[in-house]
């Protein structure tokens, strides 16, 4: 058998690491499939089920798992969304925007809620994906942070709750867990963040427009560089 250890990426990994034993794990959006191969190869799920919008990468991680001996412990398939998966199940979505993962969980919002475990890798507008999450009773309780290649990728494990999480704009920037944690990569992850809320500042003082909020909110972020 191949060893998969060789194409999982730190970005990859950083995902990996926050899948706890279970007997089925879902991948959405899985692309080459090396996720799920690692995860069943190494005994971590028993089972994966690994699933993409596009037919092509479904096709390269059937081939995938069968160059790395886990095809009868793989099931792989076209699909958009997360309407197949099973109650109680673990989830990954990784390498889409908030947006397409926000409209993913609102599509199936009772699926999303009965799951055990939602792992999400959000590639950008991060905030928003944290604030929808409070909002639908869903609780943050881990993420990290990797650098690959010069650039800072998340992760953001969340489960149901039902609980109301009462949060302000920078909690949905900097995130509560990554402060609390004093991630050594936390002042370059909001980086660019501070980038565009100085031009918006800049943009409200050229047309004479109160921008006190704004810059309460800089420094807030500045205190994390």
């Amino acid at each position: 058998m191949k060893n998969i250890d060789i194409h999982i990426s730190k970005r990859m990994k950083m995902v990996i690491d926050c899948v706890s034993a279970c007997d089925t794990v879902y991948d959405i959006g899985t692309d080459h499939g090396y996720i799920p191969i690692y995860l069943v190869s190494k005994g971590i799920c028993r089972t994966a089920v690994a699933t993409d919008v596009k037919i092509m990468p479904v096709k390269r991680a059937l081939h995938n798992a069968a160059l790395f001996g886990v095809g009868e412990k793989m099931n792989v398939f076209q699909s958009d969304g997360i309407s197949h998966v099973k109650d109680g199940a673990c989830i990954i979505i990784s390498g889409m925007g908030a947006y397409v993962i926000i409209d993913m969980l609102k599509k199936e919002i009772d699926i999303a809620k009965r799951s055990s475990l939602l792992i999400m890798q959000c590639q950008h507008m991060t905030e928003l994906l944290r604030a929808y999450l409070w909002d639908n009773g869903f609780e943050i309780y881990l993420e990290k942070l990797c650098l690959e290649d010069n650039k800072i990728y998340n992760v953001i494990c969340a489960s149901y709750t039902g609980n109301s999480v009462k949060y302000s704009i920078k909690d949905t920037i900097a995130s509560k867990y990554l402060t609390a944690e004093k991630d050594p990569l936390l002042g370059s992850y909001i980086k660019p963040y501070l980038k565009k809320l100085n031009d918006r500042i800049e943009g409200l003082k050229s047309s004479q427009r109160s921008c006190c909020d704004l810059e309460d909110l800089k420094k807030e972020l500045e205190k994390y560089k």
